[in-house]
């Protein structure tokens, strides 16, 4: 595009393709030391125009992500298998995100055509490199092999000038790779949720469409939940007992626990009545030190389960958090799977940075670091060879987000952590004998509290002194008392446990996993609760039915596979021909499953949706006896109504309000005074059957009840 770079005279110049908008402009800030123009060559798309120091001559332009998508050749929606897939423009829900990105497309592609050579400046990891290699081959014409690539782990003055000096050579092994994972997931994805949303339209005659999905990873993620909730659903509780004694030493007490729980009501009386205003025997004594190592350095797993324990945010708000104070430089790269802080950081530097720029808030942790003759941070064992763990780069804070402070927080307390002492604690048990009842009594007391006030609040350890005790000796029983219980199914997962499980089983990747839960969730597969993550009637119903046809599609086996090939293509070691040609094979299996079964699983899914929440038809309209009542939900207020079917037809303005918690269910009867009866399963599966009448005199849900908040029978 030399027309539109006269105003710096670059005659000879660069083109740099970076991946978002906010690392082009802070990459042109630092290298455009000498000059700087900033142009909107069209509303939104921007670019750099830049000459450094040693007057070399840059333009600086930039992706908006993934500007290329997959899409199948074959136009025919409803056809499946699909294998043969191209890379095109991205598409767009909005007409003016598709302008801009069919913009930045065309901008670029002028500007290739005047370069003097490429710098691929694309976030350096998979993703990152598939933006920067497809922009390269397709809008510049095939000038991946001749670019460079620069490579930095944070948007710092020093690393972006740094890698800029020192240019590499491109990985086509790392592209290759990136682009596997979008093929095997495209492909993988797009055949067996065709051939789901086929079998529901086959039941129905397509009379009933719903957005169904089963990918790679979300039918074993699913699974995960599923499982769970089978366990929870089938578990028996039994009734437990735990006794506690509070023992009496020369006026200072301490309480203990029987080290049995009992599990019988008539054992009780027993226990409690030989040890009450009794003696005790202390007959062991247990005395340690334990060693608490600091903490290891945050990669994005980590950061994300740290901050949902910590702050109840969901792993897919804290990436996108963490991403935004990455391009404002005030943290390294995120998408790091790294438990490891080489030297090449800069310890010293970063501390005294940060002291600098936050002297109110860490001034006295870091002055007493740096007063260290060596800084060495405690390491974890995981590594990535693209990035180094997430640290804080010392850049002053500019105005952020309550959220973002506070995951900023978060992160420089962890690093300042890591350079902390080992905290050791005196750990005392002592076991006392009560006429043959055992009771164990705990103590902790902080010798070292070493790194542990660096980061508190976050973490931190009780005292709880034990007086002293010796062997042998005799101290009183005050009291004993008994608590009774039940034991406790497995908890449900939440999305930080979600993560670790995911993670543990090898499915998804540290950039992909907190989406994956998050599209499980959009696609009302799972809810999300208080008390954790639940599948719902729907979740179940895709799940059981894959594993009933086609187990292999949800569990673990084949998406680890497909994984480890992904590896092995960024390793050199497979090449993405042969694991085309894998995935290829293994889905002839299941979609001719599916195939053959279409009817059966159609008609699973049918039944579910057709009996699901939204749109229910409860039964005949009181009041116009022509429509039917169908349950509602309003989408301002997300609370739950039915309606007369005719009410924007006829006008006919039948309405009631229903209780707002409880899982609804399709009922038969009708009241004696014409409306329809629910009933509604609450909590612990308790299910209630009411009329929805509010003034019918036979209705045992009163008006004061708590699920109901707004008066019914009236006009809509």
């Amino acid at each position: 595009m030399p027309g539109e770079s006269q105003g710096l005279g670059l005659e000879q110049y660069k083109l740099v393709i970076c991946e978002k908008p906010l690392a082009a402009k802070r990459i042109s800030q630092v290298l455009g030391s000498k000059k700087m123009i900033k142009r909107e060559p069209a509303p939104g798309v921007v670019i750099f125009e830049i000459i450094t120091n040693n007057d070399q001559r840059f333009i600086v332009c930039s992706a908006l992500g993934h500007l290329y998508s997959l899409f199948p050749i074959e136009k025919n929606r409803k056809k499946y298998p699909i294998f043969e897939v191209r890379w095109s423009p991205r598409h767009s829900a909005t007409v003016r995100e598709k302008r801009r990105v069919m913009q930045t497309l065309k901008l670029i592609a002028n500007i290739s055509k005047g370069a003097s050579g490429f710098i691929h400046a694309c976030d350096y990891d998979l993703e990152g490199e598939l933006i920067g290699y497809n922009i390269l081959q397709y809008a510049c014409d095939n000038k991946y092999e001749v670019s460079k690539r620069a490579k930095f782990s944070s948007l710092t003055d020093s690393e972006i000038s740094q890698s800029f000096n020192n240019l590499q050579e491109t990985s086509i092994r790392i592209a290759d790779a990136g682009k596997a994972r979008h093929i095997i997931d495209f492909i993988f994805g797009i055949n067996l949720s065709r051939a789901l949303v086929n079998c529901l339209n086959v039941s129905n005659k397509n009379n009933l469409y719903h957005n169904l999905t089963i990918g790679r990873v979300q039918g074993p993620t699913l699974g995960f939940i599923v499982n769970r909730e089978i366990k929870i659903r089938n578990y028996i509780p039994d009734p437990v007992w735990y006794v506690t004694g509070k023992f009496d030493k020369g006026g200072s007490f301490f309480k203990g626990n029987l080290i049995s729980v009992v599990h019988k009501s008539s054992e009780i009386e027993k226990i409690l009545t030989s040890c009450q205003n009794e003696t005790g025997l202390i007959n062991e004594i247990v005395r340690r030190k334990k060693k608490i190592n600091p903490p290891t350095p945050f990669n994005i797993s980590n950061l994300q389960k740290e901050a949902y324990r910590i702050f109840k945010i969901s792993p897919v708000i804290t990436l996108s958090i963490v991403e935004s104070l990455y391009l404002a430089a005030l943290i390294s790269y995120p998408r790091t799977s790294s438990q490891k802080l080489p030297p090449s950081i800069g310890y010293k530097q970063i501390l005294e940075q940060l002291c600098i720029n936050y002297v109110t808030k860490y001034e006295n942790i870091i002055k007493d670091l740096l007063r260290r003759k060596f800084l060495v941070p405690y390491q974890g064992d995981e590594e990535d060879p693209a990035h180094p763990a997430i640290y804080p780069t010392g850049v002053k804070q500019k105005k952020l987000s309550m959220l973002q402070q506070r995951i900023l927080d978060l992160i420089i307390k962890r690093f300042l952590s890591t350079f902390g002492n080992i905290a050791v604690i005196k750990y005392t048990e002592v076991t006392i004998n009560v006429n043959g009842n055992h009771f164990v009594a705990k103590g902790n007391t902080i010798l070292n509290d070493g790194w542990i006030p660096i980061y508190e609040p976050y973490f931190s350890i009780n005292d709880s002194n034990l007086p002293d005790l010796t062997i042998g000796e005799r101290i009183k029983v005050s009291q004993v008392t008994a608590m009774e219980d039940f034991t406790r199914p497995p908890a449900r997962y939440n999305q930080a446990s979600l993560l670790d499980k995911m993670e543990s089983e090898g499915i998804g990747t540290k950039s992909t996993r907190a989406g994956i839960i998050n599209l499980l969730i959009k696609r009302k597969y799972i809810t999300q609760d208080k008390i954790g993550i639940e599948p719902t009637e729907l979740g179940f119903t895709i799940f059981n039915t894959m594993k009933k046809f086609v187990s292999e599609i949800v569990s673990t086996k084949l998406t680890n596979f497909l994984e480890s090939s992904i590896k092995g293509i960024e390793k050199g070691e497979l090449n993405i021909t042969d694991v085309r040609k894998y995935l290829e094979k293994s889905l002839e299996s299941p979609l001719n499953k599916i195939k053959t079964n279409e009817w059966a699983i159609g008609d699973e899914i049918k039944n579910v949706l057709t009996n699901s929440e939204s749109g229910m038809r409860i039964g005949k309209c009181p009041k116009c006896q022509f429509g039917e009542m169908i349950l509602i939900k309003s989408s301002k207020s997300n609370k739950r109504f039915i309606v007369c079917s005719q009410y924007r037809v006829t006008g006919c303005n039948a309405i009631a309000s229903v209780p707002q918690i409880g899982f609804i269910k399709k009922s038969k009867t009708i009241c004696s005074c014409g409306w329809p009866i629910l009933r509604i399963v609450f909590a612990r599966k308790k299910l209630s059957r009411i009329c929805v009448n509010r003034v019918c005199p036979e209705n045992t849900y009163k008006k004061n009840d708590s699920h109901h908040d707004s008066d019914s029978n009236t006009s809509i």
